[in-house]
């Protein structure tokens, strides 16, 4: 009896020792969560979205990732990258999160996951004024500029006759119009007109439907549902909306 009783007295001081262990594992896992400093990765070069201003990752998306992050409490870094090279990094760990006026498309949701959209931008076409393209009626048979891995670059390519210049980024397209190495450059919306109105040998040609924005990160991230949570609250409390205008985005 006595050897029983004692069995029952040390399996009791082993389940509390056990108890003691895992909360203690989980304390210091919930802490290294709350210590993660996220890699935010980003292609400065496409105002209104992203744009460096005195060295800093300026623009409507820094400012949402600003708004996200205060929110939650956590903390962040930015990774200034190329934009055709984003994804991969996300994949192989590199980053952890992309925000770059990233659209959303079904072969980007095999590869990553996307929050809720933030926004949804229109396609636009801008041509310099002695191109020949003077109108939507003109866009077949030009050769235009856009950006390497975008779903820009597959609207260029979805026009008749079409050839299409792939561009590590939007400034190398927008020289290559300036210089008439190209017709026009398929870009966003609001960032055509950022470059419209800073460029007087520029015109906007016309607007295609639109494309929903979104953050992405990787399949197996632990702290997308609090991201994502964190995005609709803003959206729903008219922060992203305020951003939206501060930056004339449509």
């Amino acid at each position: 009896m006595k050897i029983l009783k004692m069995k029952k007295v040390m399996k009791g001081i082993f389940l509390l020792l056990i108890g003691i262990i895992m909360f203690s594992c989980g304390s210091k896992k919930e802490s290294a969560k709350s210590d993660r400093v996220f890699v935010i990765g980003t292609n400065a070069e496409y105002p209104p979205f992203e744009y460096l201003e005195n060295g800093k990752i300026s623009g409507l998306d820094p400012d949402i990732i600003e708004a996200i992050f205060q929110k939650l409490g956590y903390q962040y870094k930015w990774a200034n990258m190329e934009f055709g090279g984003l994804i991969s990094a996300l994949q192989t760990g590199k980053i952890d999160i992309v925000i770059a006026g990233l659209s959303i498309t079904p072969e980007r949701a095999k590869m990553v996951q996307f929050t809720a959209p933030y926004l949804t931008s229109n396609v636009a076409i801008i041509t310099n004024t002695v191109a020949p393209i003077k109108g939507m009626d003109d866009l077949e048979n030009k050769k235009y500029g856009a950006e390497l891995g975008t779903t820009k670059e597959a609207t260029a390519k979805s026009i008749a006759g079409t050839t299409v210049v792939p561009y590590q980024n939007n400034t190398s397209a927008l020289l290559a119009l300036k210089n008439g190495q190209i017709d026009g450059i398929v870009l966003d919306e609001s960032v055509a007109y950022e470059y419209v109105n800073n460029n007087s040998e520029l015109s906007l040609v016309g607007v295609l439907e639109g494309e929903p924005k979104a953050i992405a990160l990787s399949k197996n991230d632990k702290d997308y549902d609090k991201i994502n949570t964190a995005l609709l609250e803003l959206i729903k409390d008219g922060k992203i909306e305020e951003l939206k205008k501060k930056y004339n985005v449509n």
